[in-house]
């Protein structure tokens, strides 16, 4: 098989993966979402979905693992159109809400850290309502629209995480699931797979809110912006910066060819130093 068949395959494969993951997703998801409590002691509450709750413990494993493949692996499909430059052919709409969808993924999963409750979700919450509470004007409204401090901290982020972000990205990419559906034989070989990995592999152990650790981190993904966070302004390293950089990819369509190409290069080029920098916050520590 040459290189080129074999990205054909992975190509045509991956997203049909990635959508038989939001599938499993979705379904531990609703089960989880019937015993997740959002208010009063949330750590206490997820330590009892695990601990009291038949399979508690597989659930979140599943539910988990379905989610970030999901991300990963659409990361790595939108990543194909753009090195590929396929978004050249498609519309400018459907690239714009392919980007948004990836974003609002991440948030999903952002959100999904936040809600275990534990001292690295509300650490994690905390950056949110600070970064929201930086721009200037708006900062305090928006962010109770997200979050809140308070016995109400876990609410925002549960209602958005459980209820209107799985629908609006399953709305926004809906013209592409008609692409992917998967066939049977893959979504059971993925289940097959993500249920062995939530099966063999020991779930996260979660830090109570209370204890006394040397260094909290973010989810892998927040791990270059929390970097960033060192050395720059909040409203800049975790706002202007991540929105520019999206403003970018989403406007790439729209440019002729040659700026196109500049921004082609300064778009993969600012991706890799992003991964350097979450790479030297897992290597050297935030």
């Amino acid at each position: 098989m040459s290189f080129s068949e074999a990205g054909k395959r992975l190509s045509y494969h991956l997203p049909r993966i990635g959508l038989s993951a939001l599938i499993v997703s979705l379904a531990s998801g609703l089960i989880l979402a019937f015993y997740y409590r959002p208010m009063g002691d949330v750590f206490r509450n997820v330590e009892e979905i695990t601990s009291l709750v038949p399979y508690g413990w597989f659930l979140r494993q599943l539910h988990y693992v379905a989610g970030q493949a999901f991300v990963i692996l659409m990361l790595i499909h939108t990543g194909d159109h753009f090195l590929k430059k396929r978004y050249r052919t498609y519309a400018a709409t459907q690239w714009i809400l392919l980007i948004l969808s990836l974003c609002l993924c991440f948030f999903v999963l952002f959100t999904g850290f936040i809600l275990k409750g534990d001292k690295e979700g509300l650490f994690a919450g905390q950056i949110m309502l600070n970064l929201l509470q930086a721009i200037p004007l708006v900062g305090r409204r928006l962010a109770r629209l997200f979050i809140v401090s308070g016995p109400d901290f876990y609410f925002l982020p549960y209602l958005y995480h459980c209820f209107f972000l799985p629908f609006l990205i399953v709305y926004l990419i809906r013209f592409h699931i008609r692409e992917w559906l998967p066939d049977r034989v893959t979504f059971y070989l993925t289940f097959l797979g993500l249920f062995l990995y939530a099966l063999w592999v020991d779930l996260h152990r979660d830090i109570p809110p209370g204890a006394m650790v040397e260094h909290v981190s973010g989810p892998w993904f927040f791990l270059g912006i929390q970097s960033l966070l060192k050395v720059l302004p909040p409203l800049t390293a975790g706002v202007v910066i991540p929105g520019a950089y999206a403003g970018l990819i989403m406007a790439a369509p729209a440019t002729g060819p040659a700026m196109g190409k500049i921004i082609h290069l300064l778009i993969a080029g600012l991706f890799c130093l992003y991964v350097a920098l979450t790479l030297k916050a897992i290597v050297w520590g935030i």
